[in-house]
């Protein structure tokens, strides 16, 4: 994220904490895609992602008045909301993350490539994400903002409450393990 566009989302942040609806608007129209699919990488159903992303606004919205710049993005902030969200849906819905994930694959190809493209590039996303799910949640969670959401360390930092330089031992040592498990499944 630029410098520019961060300085954007914080003047939007703080219209929108003086009441300004369509400053909110925007945060919500900018926001919600990355988000959705964030929580749709970790739920069973696209409908519950959707319920999920739903309420993660409206606790953004509820409680905007309280945010504060840190200096991280705006986005990272929400996306601590959409974290503790999940896991609020797995402790009151008792159930076992998604291990297939075919329905929330378009969301996550690119929407102006070709179908043949898409239809290439299907099979290794899914094998890739797969890989990713297989690695330990501290690793898949990093990997994930980082490859899939293009977060910067110091925004996985805030989401996930660790240090940037424990992030970027996470995510070094995530990739190699992902390597690992690629190249196992080449074999």
């Amino acid at each position: 994220m630029t410098e520019h566009d961060q300085q954007r989302l914080l003047r939007l942040i703080e219209e929108a904490k003086a009441g300004d609806e369509a400053a909110f608007e925007q945060l919500y129209n900018e926001f919600y895609e990355p988000i959705l699919k964030f929580i749709a990488f970790r739920v069973p159903s696209y409908d519950d992602a959707e319920d999920i992303a739903q309420n993660v606004f409206m606790r953004f919205y509820n409680n905007i008045g309280n945010w504060q710049d840190q200096g991280y993005s705006p986005l990272a902030y929400v996306f601590t909301v959409a974290r503790t969200s999940v896991a609020d849906y797995y402790r009151k819905n008792k159930v076992k993350k998604v291990e297939n994930s075919e329905e929330i694959l378009p969301l996550l190809t690119d929407k102006s490539a070709r179908p043949d493209e898409i239809a290439q590039s299907n099979e290794n996303i899914q094998s890739i994400l797969q890989a990713i799910r297989s690695l330990p949640q501290n690793y898949h969670e990093v990997i994930s903002l980082r490859l899939i959401k293009n977060l910067d360390y110091s925004d996985i930092a805030a989401i996930t409450g660790k240090t940037e330089v424990n992030i970027r031992k996470i995510y070094s040592r995530g990739l190699q393990k992902l390597q690992k498990v690629l190249e196992k499944e080449k074999l």
